[in-house]
């Protein structure tokens, strides 16, 4: 039985047995999964540029090195080659925000046991992995690593109880984000994404033109459409009472959500990112799953 509410070490373990049911998205494309039903594919190349040599019939026109081919007057097409070895790269937010659900796991939880899943994924395909966890402060890998030997700190590093007395930042990661992620790796961010900016999405827009990310959006019903009644509020410190029948007050709260779902969104599509939302009542690692799937065909 899982923990709802914490990550548990032994929860994390078990979930190595469902990698093998499992592959990552390749570089090749990303998938759009929204609230909805519907997905479009985004597709970038993901391939490693290797070498130019000579046009050759059959080569595909659109890889036609035209500097290279108005220097010598005759085409020349790119190469490309597969990486052997991918990096794959995982934030985990587990900040305040993350402990919350109204019904089903909390946030939290499904971000650190979808990290561990992808982490055994990686071990499984001999991927080398590195990672950040976000809490009460920002928690790094030891370096780029093959996952295998990386795995048990992460895991530990996930079960760890975190004093959620914190102000980190998302924008915070950036400076390792640019400092651990290598060209062409597969990157995955599991959060609310409740305090991303402009600027964040700006670097992610940068970042993704050469790695595929990935944005996990995690989310409860209820962060859009509370109860009526008077209820007590808290953020782990301070209580209060807020009487949510108010038609201003609903009308505000939806209106807060939809602005930062919209601009989630907006941004996602804009730099071609990979998104898959997930409620915290759904059965998000089938979820997953159907993700991983639809990223490959």
């Amino acid at each position: 039985m899982v923990n709802p509410i914490q990550l548990e070490l032994i929860d994390l373990i078990s979930l190595k047995t469902q990698a093998d049911f499992f592959n990552l998205p390749d570089n090749r494309k990303n998938t759009f999964t929204g609230f909805g039903e519907n997905k479009s594919l985004l597709k970038t190349r993901g391939l490693n540029f290797q070498e130019v040599r000579q046009y050759q019939p059959g080569d595909d026109i659109r890889q036609i090195d035209w500097r290279v081919t108005a220097k010598y007057g005759k085409p020349f097409t790119k190469l490309y080659a597969e990486e052997k070895e991918k990096q794959i790269y995982i934030l985990c937010d587990l900040r305040p925000s993350m402990q919350f659900a109204s019904h089903g796991h909390f946030k939290s939880v499904m971000a650190g046991r979808l990290s561990a899943l992808i982490g055994f994924i990686a071990e499984k395909k001999n991927d080398i992995l590195s990672y950040q966890i976000l809490s009460n402060s920002i928690t790094q890998s030891l370096g780029m690593m093959p996952a295998h030997d990386a795995l048990p700190y992460f895991l530990n590093q996930l079960s760890k109880d975190f004093n959620f007395d914190s102000n980190i930042q998302f924008n915070q990661i950036i400076p390792f984000m640019e400092k651990n992620i290598r060209l062409g790796s597969l990157i995955f961010l599991l959060s609310d994404f409740h305090d991303v900016t402009l600027d964040d999405f700006k670097f992610l827009g940068d970042l993704s033109r050469k790695s595929t990310i990935t944005c996990v959006h995690l989310y409860d019903k209820m962060e859009s459409n509370l109860p009526n009644g008077v209820l007590p509020f808290s953020d782990g410190k301070h209580e209060m009472l807020i009487d949510t029948s108010t038609k201003n007050f609903k009308k505000d709260f939806y209106n807060s959500w939809e602005h930062r779902t919209k601009l989630l969104h907006q941004n996602i599509q804009k730099y071609h990112m990979g998104y898959l939302a997930l409620s915290t009542d759904s059965n998000y690692i089938h979820q997953f799953q159907s993700y991983c799937l639809g990223s490959l065909i």
